[in-house]
């Protein structure tokens, strides 16, 4: 046989098997929902199929659709027609990991407040426990579960039956779809072999620094950019055996900072990292260890007006949905800077009462005063020890040593009721002495209380300050003590919460009546197709506590002379606005309500109405969210907001009244493919400002009643090439003040002319457990003129004006490396 006749059996050969691969029927373990609904199927039929693939490893024959409860009899003969069922080449525990891979990946990208939460839950992913050893405590730490389906679990657990399936755990009465589908991705049925050691690490290089408080009232920051200062550098890795021990060790150096070294004497140095183990036993007995936890910890307890000891502020964050907090204590390897625990703790329970100790010994950033003494704490990122341009006389990172210790005591009344008490108190080796010049710049001390820009600054002036001893530690000269109480109960399907705390203000922690106070309560009714929460919440002025993460709008410090970078003595000490964690002073109403009034049909409803406490201003905020699905590969969605403040007073200078409208189109293909399209738009438009809308000749001046537009359009995709690559981008032209999400970043931006933004992101799955992503993101603004220097007469006659034009350019990276064992 010729080349020829060679060439053209080996092309009729591939020709051949293309046809028989492509024309062989897809295998029904392996076809997502998309693909099942596009043969026809209901609901009921691809949740069945799903739910048998996800807890029993895959079909072995495709009879075995037959004894599925809700697949019909049609929609066998139909599958039996249509699907294959090939060999499984997985255990049940590997395709249970290879179902929730999507959503292990998002997790381990995620920053912020939400980290310390995303690290128990990949956890749990990992290595799932027995859900009828779980309680109240480890339901409400899973994602999207209310205290309505944690105790509806729990009294289904405390009544002597067993959960042995995934069909059990649906049948609970009182667990809502929406929470079984959340508890049954973490939980597995049977004590299972110990599965030995296995973790995940992580690494992340980027150049850019963001904004990472998730809200659209961010503040807009400029980017820090870096090309000849260090990088970025994240390091992380997590380490389980079984479900009893776990440990982490984290090094995290932030753009722009050097290395940290722990300086060990003749030893030399090692780098400063952040590392714990922990360990949980089996409980046996009335009285047993749940948790101990040596090293680096989160504490957090009740609604956070106490004690949660992350470093950043989410907006609204009401312990619902998904901004949940981490109740009680777990290890800490994220990025916390502000306010990490560092010594030892542990949970102990003795029947229905739980207790948790808490000791921890850590320097912090502080202002210092000339004195010796410091003002307040401090969160920088990038942190920098003498201020961005390196002139302040004083030292800002680790300069103030803290030993904080407490305890939270938990009495379970019954499995629908809960009462606690926390009390803290953290020794300082310096005096708490706020000293406002030590932040502002001597020739702006003029504006501090007395500019109507910064009519929030009788907060900065109620700052908490503190000279004594203690006898537990010899060189403390300053102490901040806190206590409080919560509780939260359950009945059927409804739900009050609430917690107080005091701050004690005068040495005598039993005379409460002049102590700063801070309360948050709540209610949050639940239904199948509809929810509504209902809080309030009250925070005295001078409760000034470093701890409290609880629900608020705005950070402490809002429109205080800390916003305005240009008053103060060096710009890094902007942080102490942008970096707060703690809530400001409010004093308001808020609720949330969320209902499906049909099948292709959700709204939610989000209004508050507060005050502003530091100086009673009025605001209103209400948000309306429509999702239209027409089908199930659809979705439309518009969202509107309306915002002001100063309402009932047109005349307040500072007053302003905000619209925005965001329209967004989702189309989702097959193999998880979406496409994107939004439009939004808004306008801000400011109180007039008689001395700018009236002149003194008398008439009326054209300037003084200005608003903010702003405008966007952008387009989103996501391409799957395979299970193993995939690709995602976005192009967006804006003006004006918008905020995005992007792959799983948030961010704000902010332009004064037209602007073009873009980002692109790779993803790979390299192997089974290893994983690599890369981001590039860019940001160019259009050219803007300004005319200055006046006119000036030439020799000619004619005049000359000097124009100056700018064109501003941001791009920034992210390279991320993960891998699973």
């Amino acid at each position: 046989m010729n080349n020829t006749g060679k060439i053209r059996r080996v092309v009729c050969i591939l020709f051949l098997s293309l046809t028989i691969l492509f024309a062989a029927k897809p295998d029904l373990n392996t076809m997502d929902a998309n693909a099942l609904y596009e043969l026809g199927l209901s609901d009921e039929a691809v949740d069945a199929i799903l739910d048998y693939r996800l807890y029993h490893g895959g079909f072995e024959n495709i009879y075995e659709l037959s004894t599925l409860e809700g697949v019909s009899h049609e929609e066998f003969v139909l599958l039996k027609k249509q699907v294959a069922v090939f060999p499984i080449l997985l255990t049940a525990e590997e395709q249970r990991f290879e179902d929730n891979y999507y959503q292990l990946e998002r997790m381990t990208f995620s920053e912020g407040s939400s980290e310390g939460l995303v690290e128990e839950w990949i956890r749990l992913l990992s290595s799932p426990e027995n859900v009828n050893r779980m309680d109240y405590f480890d339901f409400m730490n899973l994602p999207g579960v209310s205290p309505v389906d944690a105790v509806a679990v729990e009294k289904f657990i405390a009544s002597d039956q067993s959960i042995t399936s995934a069909r059990d755990l649906r049948s609970i009465e009182g667990l809502s779809y929406y929470g079984y589908s959340n508890i049954g991705d973490y939980v597995r049925f049977t004590d299972d072999e110990d599965k030995g050691w296995h973790g995940y690490y992580n690494a992340t290089v980027k150049n850019s620094q963001q904004n990472i408080v998730p809200d659209e009232d961010a503040e807009s920051l400029q980017m820090f950019q870096s090309r000849t200062t260090p990088l970025d550098i994240y390091h992380k890795l997590l380490i389980n055996k079984g479900n009893s021990w776990s440990g982490g060790l984290s090094y995290n150096r932030p753009l722009g900072q050097g290395d940290e070294y722990y300086q060990l004497g003749s030893l030399g140095r090692i780098p400063r990292v952040k590392a714990f183990l922990s360990y949980e036993p089996v409980p046996n007995g009335e009285f047993h260890v749940n948790k101990l936890i040596a090293g680096n910890y989160v504490a957090a307890f009740g609604q956070g007006v106490i004690m949660e000891s992350v470093d950043y502020f989410t907006p609204r964050k009401s312990g619902y949905g998904w901004r949940k907090r981490l109740y009680g204590i777990s290890g800490d390897v994220s990025k916390n800077t502000y306010v990490p625990l560092r010594g030892l703790t542990g949970e102990f329970q003795w029947n229905s009462l739980y207790f948790t100790p808490f000791v921890s010994f850590e320097s912090r950033d502080a202002v210092l005063n000339a004195d010796e003494s410091f003002s307040m704490l401090i969160r920088m990122e990038p942190r920098y020890e003498y201020g961005l341009n390196g002139q302040l006389s004083e030292p800002l990172t680790r300069t103030v040593d803290e030993l904080i210790y407490g305890s939270n005591l938990r009495w379970r009344v019954n499995t629908s009721t809960h009462v606690g008490m926390t009390a803290y108190e953290s020794l300082y080796d310096r005096e708490k002495d706020f000293q406002i010049q030590s932040v502002v710049a001597p020739e702006n001390m003029g504006y501090y209380l007395n500019h109507m820009g910064n009519s929030a600054d009788t907060e900065i002036a109620s700052i908490y300050e503190n000279s004594g001893e203690s006898g537990l530690w010899g060189k403390a000269k300053s102490y901040r003590r806190v206590l409080g109480g919560d509780f939260s109960t359950v009945y059927k399907n409804l739900v009050l919460q609430g917690e107080i705390g005091i701050l004690d203000h005068d040495g005598a922690v039993f005379d409460l009546k002049d102590d700063p106070m801070a309360w948050v309560v709540n209610m949050y009714w639940q239904f199948d197709n509809f929810n509504i929460l209902l809080l309030y919440r009250d925070y005295d002025l001078a409760y000034d506590n470093p701890y409290q993460r609880s629900f608020s709008n705005y950070q402490r410090y809002k429109s205080t002379i800390f916003e305005d970078v240009f008053y103060l003595k060096d710009p890094s000490l902007g942080f102490l606005y942008t970096g707060a964690s703690q809530p400001q002073a409010e004093r308001g109403f808020y609720y949330n309500l969320r209902y499906q009034f049909h099948r292709q049909f959700v709204t939610t409803v989000e209004h508050d109405i507060w005050t502003r406490v530091a100086d009673q201003s009025k605001y209103n905020r209400l948000v309306f969210n429509l999702e239209y699905r027409p089908v199930f590969n659809y979705r439309f969605r518009l969202r509107q907001k309306w915002q002001s403040r100063g309402g009932q007073n047109i005349f307040a200078p500072t007053g302003y009244e905000s619209t925005e409208t965001r329209l967004e189109g989702v189309m989702r293909m097959s193999r998880y493919n979406e496409l994107r399209l939004l439009l939004a738009t808004g306008y801000t438009a400011f109180n007039p400002r008689p001395r700018l809308t009236a002149n003194t000749a008398g008439g009326t001046s054209m300037v003084g009643n200005a608003g903010s537009p702003s405008k966007a359009i952008a387009a989103q995709v996501t391409h799957n090439f395979n299970d193993r690559f995939k690709v995602m981008g976005q192009m967006m032209i804006y003006e004006g003040f918008i905020w995005n999400f992007e792959d799983t970043d948030f961010r704000v931006f902010n332009a004064d002319s037209e602007a073009f933004h873009g980002w692109i992101a790779f993803f790979s799955r390299l192997s089974p457990n290893l994983s690599a992503r890369f981001k590039y993101s860019f940001d160019r603004h259009g050219t803007m003129g300004n005319y200055v220097g006046g006119i000036v007469p030439t020799g000619s006659g004619d005049y000359e004006i000097t124009d100056i034009t700018a064109r501003e350019t941001y791009n920034d990276f992210r390279i991320q490396l993960d891998y699973r064992f």
